[in-house]
């Protein structure tokens, strides 16, 4: 028996299938529906723009070969205003794509690639995990989403983010690191709220919802980002610095990389009293765009009992 978005048992997850083949409809519904999975599936991408909103997916999958757009492009009109930003798109890539298409896929919006032949193991695995990041990402949306992207300077709202997140991370066995890019210089007085624009146009396409969870712009402007390791942080960076290389207005904008910023147990487990009087010391380092200036940074919140710690990316 099919279920609406709104009328889902519990442990059900509403999955968008935008497909115009019957065979890949079928052939993906015998390996998700056993595990939880419900389809409601539409054979165009003008229908699924149409009733995205209505359908209320938990995440949505697009077949190749659809009659009026291709896939990463559907990807992209999903992702721009569609659906909420936290909501997993993938993307299902034949055997006859190259990598060449499925980057183009993943720059377009898709979170991630199905790739033929489907294997179920591998599926369903990827899939939950794409569901605990949307989970982790709605959380802090739902925390104190709002008090990050004002700037590392609120630091009491910053505490109750990363609390959170790291508790939401804790529940679902996932991990929980934040990696801080930034401009390579300071801005000027006046000019943050330009700068913030700039970048915001020329790194938006290659940012995730998965990748970023707020702007940093105290001393610095730049993103956070979570549940991701050293690898994810350098694509990430190497992403933005090929963006920003390709626009001649960037200048001040070159991303670079401090490395990781790792909240430890001594920092989650901590009375917020004592989260207040490490914060000063985390916000230096996150607003640091050099490693030996935060090893310095470092240094200094350990001795005031920080649980933070930076390691550097390759």
């Amino acid at each position: 028996m099919a279920h609406g978005p709104d009328n889902l048992p519990p442990d059900m997850t509403n999955v968008m299938l935008v497909s115009a083949h019957d065979w890949f409809a079928s052939a993906l519904q015998a390996v998700l529906e056993p595990e939880g999975f419900v389809f409601a599936r539409v054979r165009s991408a003008r229908v699924a723009v149409r009733d995205a909103s209505q359908v209320n997916p938990d995440l949505v999958i697009i077949d190749e070969g659809l009659p009026d757009m291709d896939a990463p492009s559907l990807a992209s009109s999903l992702g721009r205003g569609v659906l909420k930003r936290s909501v997993p798109i993938l993307v299902y890539s034949p055997n006859f794509w190259h990598e060449n298409e499925q980057a183009a896929a993943m720059r377009a919006g898709a979170w991630d690639i199905i790739k033929e032949p489907v294997r179920s193991n591998l599926v369903v695995a990827k899939l939950r995990r794409l569901l605990e990041i949307k989970q982790l990402i709605e959380s802090t949306e739902q925390g104190s989403l709002s008090d990050m992207a004002t700037g590392l300077y609120n630091l009491a709202g910053m505490m109750r983010m990363l609390r959170v997140m790291g508790s939401t991370a804790r529940r679902h066995g996932a991990s929980l690191t934040c990696v801080v890019v930034g401009p390579t210089e300071k801005p000027g007085p006046g000019s943050l709220d330009a700068l913030r624009e700039r970048a915001a146009r020329l790194w938006g396409e290659g940012i995730r919802e998965s990748d970023a969870c707020g702007w940093v712009d105290s001393s610095e402007l730049g993103i956070v980002a979570y549940g991701t390791d050293a690898a994810g942080a350098t694509t990430l960076v190497r992403r933005l610095t090929e963006t920003t290389a390709e626009d001649p207005t960037a200048e001040g904008l070159t991303p670079v990389s401090a490395g990781i910023v790792e909240l430890t147990s001594r920092f989650a487990e901590s009375s917020e009293t004592e989260a207040r009087q490490v914060a000063p010391m985390a916000t230096r380092i996150a607003g640091l765009s050099g490693i030996a200036a935060a090893r310095a940074a470092l240094g200094e919140a350990r001795q005031a009992g920080g649980g933070i710690r930076i390691t550097e990316l390759p």
